[in-house]
């Protein structure tokens, strides 16, 4: 039992210098994949997150309302440098959408596995779980530096809401009955 107990308390002091917060407490050749499953959901919806963010930003932006930040050196499209296109919610929209797609073949390798016992998920697993982190990294990284230097037009946005009021309060003006 004394040497039980010092298993038991190497293990808790090990898991604490690693920042654990808990430990699998049954495992055997391979941990459950659904462990896996549940970081890359959470991973999938952060990223999400970001697209609707994103996709919000890319509507204001073409109504003006908004602005991306938009660095001196920076040159528009390809085709019109003169554009301002939202290319960094652009891109978070495209990497959102990748990272999005891990979920699913991850949660198949957690319903396959032969009772924790095989091995045949090691290479989609070393493909999908660094992408995911690298893939929500960026996306993080991008979203940061549009927050911290997106630009609001008031003037714009009061325009918007003005002629929208103005047309809803002429509309509830229309007689149906007549």
């Amino acid at each position: 039992k004394k040497k039980k107990n010092r298993v038991k308390a190497l293990e808790r002091r090990v898991s604490e210098l690693m920042g654990f917060s808990h430990l699998i407490a049954l495992s055997g050749q391979t941990y459950s994949r659904k462990i896996d499953y549940e970081i890359v959901s959470t991973m999938a919806g952060v990223a999400h997150s970001a697209h609707k963010m994103c996709t919000d930003i890319r509507l204001l932006a073409s109504f003006q309302e908004l602005e991306e930040p938009f660095e001196s050196t920076q040159v528009g499209s390809s085709a019109m440098a003169y554009k301002r296109n939202p290319m960094r919610s652009e891109r978070v929209c495209s990497l959102a959408r990748y990272v999005g797609g891990f979920a699913q073949p991850i949660g198949e390798t957690h319903s396959i596995q032969w009772m924790e016992r095989s091995l045949d998920d090691s290479a989609i697993r070393r493909m999908i779980l660094p992408e995911t982190f690298l893939g929500i990294d960026a996306i993080l990284d991008i979203s940061h530096n549009i927050i911290d230097g997106i630009t609001v037009w008031p003037k714009v946005i009061d325009r918007v809401l003005f002629c929208f009021f103005l047309k809803k309060k002429n509309y509830n003006k229309i007689n149906l009955n007549q």
